[in-house]
């Protein structure tokens, strides 16, 4: 069966559309709506089979300097306090042409997303919860995480395709850039419910995500790190191959930091990773944490989820096992948001959940040492009748590790975004080799990389609030037709 590419219907001389935008998610939506309400005729492709993108996974969390949210509250704040305060978190490792950009055009955004309806959970603007503390309560985000920013810009969005200002396409996949005999961009390929079409326009803009939904491409471009993915399963990195193939400019894999922590729900599966509650502002951490070796490598409730992260990070595939017994098991929270009885029933049946009759059993479950696990107990269970842990300062000391059955799980650091994307000028463009832009050719969101907006650290707010306001930038300003 020969595979359809036909150039889409058109009643106009081409190129038919002013703006072609990838993807229907934190970039793209705000990209198209912007674009639309400037009078372009926006094409707007989606693989999936509604809009929102990785907004019905994220946390919501965004961060601005300057809004009006700030002020309300008196609290004095600059787009240069930011670029420092982002910089000294993500150890001066940003793309400083992309935070200036970023700083520069956050404040308006969220106002903008205000403006649309976006309600700000009580409480915020804070300077720190889930990630470390900025110096300035500039971080925040909506009572339904990443939906409420959905929910905010969907009636707009909505409208303008009523009306046809929009032309949104679902269960459209971009396969390819096409180009001109000088190498400009003049459309792309999908694939469709109804076979292969060409789209052609004057502007392209990626805004398709990252790549961590792809194991073939995470291998690839990220070799050194083991993907333990919980992210949205369009992912792909459709635009990342796609710009690359033309010569684009992909890199940021070495900045990288995984969360803390998870488990993969299938061994053979790096995308089923599934998240353990293990932060102590979350849950009293009864168990203790040990590496490959049977040993304690970490203080298990540390403050700082920055240190728990790194932690992690330098451990052989960012493995460690948990481990407990009986006693904790009965009397701590669980680790999952399973009901207890479900959650007691995953030891022994499920692969990461392990259970044992002695500690040299659960040893060898885990792989580790059984020597050396049995002296970490015993270590483990001296500081906890001392009331005081010399070896790695843990606090909440409350019970020793003794009654059978024994329990661990085998956790890994998780990811929830994608480090390598494609390199920008201060205009979005997408740049090739020698770093001279691809004509017509342009990237917002997850794209770009998250080592590129955020470092080597999670910075509040630094990977969702970059996507929005580098699409509304585009849609507002920096497209020309």
């Amino acid at each position: 069966m020969t595979t359809r590419r036909r150039v889409a219907p058109t009643t106009d001389s081409s190129p038919r559309f002013d703006v072609i935008v990838i993807g229907a998610g934190s970039a793209g939506l705000p990209l198209a709506i912007r674009a639309a309400e400037r009078g372009a005729r926006v094409l707007q492709l989606e693989a999936d089979l509604r809009i929102g993108g990785t907004l019905h996974w994220s946390s919501g969390q965004i961060s601005a300097a300057g809004t009006r949210l700030q002020k309300s509250q008196g609290i004095e704040d600059s787009p240069d306090e930011h670029y420092r305060d982002a910089q000294r978190i993500a150890h001066g490792n940003i793309d400083p042409v992309v935070l200036r950009l970023f700083v520069d055009h956050a404040a308006a955004t969220i106002d903008w997303l205000m403006d649309l309806g976006f309600q700000p959970a009580p409480g915020t603007p804070v300077a720190g919860e889930a990630h470390e503390a900025y110096s300035t309560r500039r971080y925040l985000w909506g009572a339904n995480k990443g939906l409420s920013v959905l929910e905010a810009l969907r009636p707009t969005h909505d409208r303008l395709v009523r009306e046809g200002r929009i032309d949104l396409r679902l269960q459209h996949r971009m396969r390819s850039l096409l180009t001109d005999d000088r190498g400009a961009v003049t459309g792309v390929r999908a694939s469709t419910p109804n076979g292969d079409f060409d789209f052609l326009g004057s502007n392209v803009v990626l805004a398709s995500g990252g790549y961590a939904a792809n194991q073939a491409l995470w291998e690839e471009l990220t070799p050194q790190y083991p993907l333990c993915s919980h992210v949205n399963p369009y992912s792909r990195g459709d635009g990342l191959v796609s710009a690359q193939a033309l010569g684009a400019v992909a890199d940021g894999g070495s900045k990288f930091l995984c969360t803390f922590a998870g488990v993969l729900d299938d061994p053979q599966d790096g995308r089923s990773g599934a998240f353990l509650t293990l932060s102590p502002n979350a849950r009293k951490v009864w168990e203790i944490f040990v590496d490959q070796r049977g040993q304690r490598f970490m203080q298990e409730d540390h403050p700082s989820i920055d240190y728990r992260e790194r932690a992690l990070l330098r451990q052989p595939g960012l493995a460690m096992n948990i481990v407990f017994d009986e006693g904790i098991l009965q009397n701590a929270a669980t680790m999952t948001l399973d009901s207890t009885p479900v959650y007691r029933a995953k030891f022994g049946r499920h692969p990461a959940f392990v259970k044992a009759k002695t500690l040299v059993e659960l040893a060898r479950k885990l792989g580790v040492p059984s020597a050396n696990l049995l002296r970490t107990v015993r270590q483990y269970n001296a500081a906890v009748d001392a009331g005081v842990d010399p070896q790695q300062g843990k606090q909440f000391l409350i019970r020793r590790i003794e009654k059978a059955p024994f329990y661990g799980i085998k956790a890994q650091g998780i990811t929830v975004l994608s480090p390598v994307g494609l390199k920008v000028d201060a205009g979005l463009r997408v740049l090739g080799n020698g770093g001279k832009p691809i004509k017509n050719l342009y990237a917002a969101g997850e794209v770009l990389g998250f080592g590129r907006t955020s470092g080597d650290a999670f910075v509040g707010g630094l990977s969702l609030t970059p996507a929005l306001a580098f699409g509304k930038l585009l849609g507002e300003k920096l497209l020309k037709w």
